[in-house]
């Protein structure tokens, strides 16, 4: 009998905690909101984006530090605070538009993703080291990532009846999502109360230095942890920093185009952006949860490294046909396969590679150097993107590629060289 179905209970919490996180009824329609109520343009969307990952990229090693020394329940608290708190700020925002409103709630929402990013990960592989449980570390994840994606689609069908509901109203979206991230925190609360041990009972500045110092030196001189952290961080960012376009692509393709008579033209798109990021989502549960299969039938390094040819494939392809849905459709169904097949077995190279208690330190500078890409980036391709969101997908397609390149080449003369 597997361990894993004598500890069903904490397994399912597991997976509640990634299904009720992704129930942001908002996020198919968080473009359009600032673009139509906060009447910014995408630059200006750059710019937020880019303000939410400095806060996260200031924030997120100090944040892998506290949950390993004062507690990983006590950080997951704090970062549901966070984002309640947010939630709130982007309601007002939308009620009396501002940009200096939507910079103070990117922050707040910052501050959540830095304080949650990499120690729920490192919570899970806490419990399978505790437990003793010997099932691939990619298979728990890839299963428990699929109840968060299916909570993406679950999200994505009650968003567009929601929006129909308030009658275009987004700011509401985010006060409804208050209701499951509240849920969310006090199902975290009766986690095991191992997850909550600290190594030290008060804050001391000289040692929380000392262990950040520590963590960031053993990630980056660890060669293996290095080119893992490095690998995930860049292709999440490529990822990160294109896949929120879908919504304005979306809203120019179906332009006039009327597949409900009994809805006017904006509510026809808003229920096309809801079905697509449904469809994509369950899509990417599937192969979220059978990601683990691969491992004995490809080389996962090749696989983990193909996917940058797959991916900027993709992208440029969409480039020449950014005025048809369904080929955007059919690219960003694909795109998210491939991060879902690819990320559950980073997540496992990254903790096999590393020692146990540096895990969530280890994940949350993977997620902080992520940020400091989208950081530099977001801006310029908010720019590009106001251009033309043709170029940018062409030109992030052709990045992609020539990172595949470059890596390929780069990984042949290692190798003859240790021949």
């Amino acid at each position: 009998m597997s361990k894993i179905n004598e500890h069903k209970g904490q397994m399912l919490k597991f997976g509640m905690y990634g299904f009720l996180k992704n129930l942001r009824f908002f996020e198919p329609f968080l473009i359009l909101f600032f673009l139509e109520v906060g009447n910014l343009n995408l630059f200006q969307v750059g710019i937020l984006i880019s303000i939410r990952e400095i806060i996260i990229y200031i924030v997120e090693i100090p944040s892998g530090v506290i949950a390993d020394l004062y507690g990983k329940k006590t950080q997951l608290v704090m970062c549901f605070l966070f984002y309640i708190l947010s939630f709130i700020t982007f309601f007002f925002g939308g009620l009396y538009p501002s940009f200096f409103i939507f910079v103070l709630a990117m922050g707040l929402y910052g501050f959540g993703e830095a304080f949650r990013s990499g120690t729920h990960k490192a919570m899970i592989m806490q419990f399978l080291d505790v437990e003793d449980i010997e099932e691939p570390k990619s298979e728990v994840y890839g299963k428990t990532r699929s109840m968060s994606l299916i909570g993406s689609t679950v999200m994505s069908i009650l968003s567009v009846i929601l929006i129909l509901w308030v009658k275009g109203e987004y700011q509401y979206l985010f006060l409804i999502a208050i209701i499951p991230y509240s849920l969310d925190l006090l199902m975290i609360l009766t986690y095991p109360k191992y997850m909550n041990h600290r190594k030290e009972s008060e804050f001391k500045l000289k040692q929380f230095l000392k262990e950040n110092w520590l963590s960031l030196k053993y990630v980056f001189k660890k060669r293996k942890v290095r080119n893992f952290v490095l690998d995930a961080s860049s292709f999440q960012a490529g990822f990160k920093s294109i896949k929120d376009y879908i919504q304005p692509l979306v809203v120019t393709a179906s332009m006039g185009f009327i597949l409900f008579s009994q809805l006017d033209t904006e509510e026809n798109e808003k229920v096309y952006i809801g079905i697509i990021y449904a469809v994509i989502y369950i899509i990417s549960a599937l192969a979220s949860r059978n990601a683990y299969k691969l491992e004995d039938k490809v080389d996962k390094i090749k696989a983990i490294n193909s996917a940058w040819l797959f991916m900027g494939g993709i992208s440029l392809l969409l480039g020449f046909f950014t005025e048809s849905i369904v080929i955007i459709f059919a690219t960003f169904t694909i795109m998210y396969i491939i991060l879902n097949l690819r990320r559950p077995i980073m997540v496992q190279e990254i903790g096999d590679v590393t020692e146990e208690g540096r895990r969530a330190s280890a994940l949350s500078i993977q997620a902080q150097l992520t940020s400091l890409l989208l950081v530099i980036f977001a801006p310029i391709i908010g720019l590009i993107a106001d251009y033309s969101l043709a170029l940018l997908f062409k030109l992030v397609g052709i990045t992609m590629i020539a990172i595949f390149i470059v890596t390929t080449i780069t990984r042949k003369n290692l190798n003859q060289n240790k021949a």
